[in-house]
C-alpha cells in the first residue's frame, strides 16, 4: 500500500478498473440517431415555441436557448458520442433551431396581420420575404441567443466517459503510434 494523504475525491482510488473494450466503445457511437434525434427536438422545440408565443402574444427569444440545451442532451443520450461529430451535429441543429422558431413566429405575425394562416404565409415566401426577415425581424439579440443556443448545446452533447472507458480509449490510442 502506498503512504499518501487520502484524498476527499479519490475514494475509489485502489479500486480495480474495470474492463472496456475500446473498439466497441468507438463502435457504440451513432451519429445518425445523434441527428434524428436533434432534428426531432428541433420540430418538437419550434411547435413548443410557436404554441408558447400564440398562446401569450409574446415573442420570446430566450426560448432557443432552452431548445439549444435540449437538443444538446437529446443528442448525448440518443447518439452516444463522445468525439468531434457530436457536438458539431447540435451547435448546427440548434442553430437552425433558433433561426427557424424566430422565421416560424415571424409568419405567424404575418399571417395574424395578413388574415390568413400561417401556412399560406409559409407557401409563399419568397427571397424578397427573407432579406425582410433578415433586415426587419432578425436583431442582435436574436444572434447573441442563437450563438449561445449552439454552445450550450454543443456543451451538453458530448457523452461523458468514466475513467475506464478514457484508460481504454487513451491505451487504444497508444498502441496506434
Amino acid at each position: 500500500m502506498v503512504n499518501r494523504i487520502s484524498q476527499k475525491h479519490s475514494k475509489n482510488l485502489y479500486e480495480e478498473r474495470r474492463e472496456v473494450d475500446a473498439e466497441v466503445l468507438i463502435a457504440s457511437q451513432m451519429p445518425r440517431r445523434a441527428v434524428m434525434a436533434g432534428l426531432v427536438t428541433l420540430l418538437a422545440g419550434n411547435a413548443l415555441w410557436l404554441a408558447l408565443s400564440l398562446i401569450t402574444g409574446k415573442v420570446y427569444p430566450w426560448f432557443s436557448v432552452l431548445q439549444g440545451i435540449a437538443i444538446g442532451l437529446f443528442t448525448r443520450r440518443w447518439g452516444q458520442g463522445f468525439d468531434w461529430r457530436f457536438p458539431t451535429i447540435a451547435a448546427v441543429i440548434a442553430l437552425v433551431g433558433a433561426y427557424s422558431g424566430s422565421f416560424l413566429i415571424a409568419a405567424e405575425v404575418a399571417a395574424r396581420d395578413l388574415d390568413t394562416n400561417i401556412f399560406a404565409v409559409l407557401f409563399n415566401v419568397t427571397g424578397w420575404s427573407l432579406g425582410t426577415w433578415l433586415d426587419e425581424v432578425i436583431t442582435p439579440a436574436d444572434h447573441i441567443f442563437a450563438a449561445y443556443a449552439a454552445i450550450l448545446a454543443a456543451f451538453f452533447a458530448r457523452r461523458r466517459l468514466d475513467r475506464s472507458e478514457v484508460f481504454a480509449l487513451r491505451t487504444m490510442n497508444e498502441r496506434k503510434t
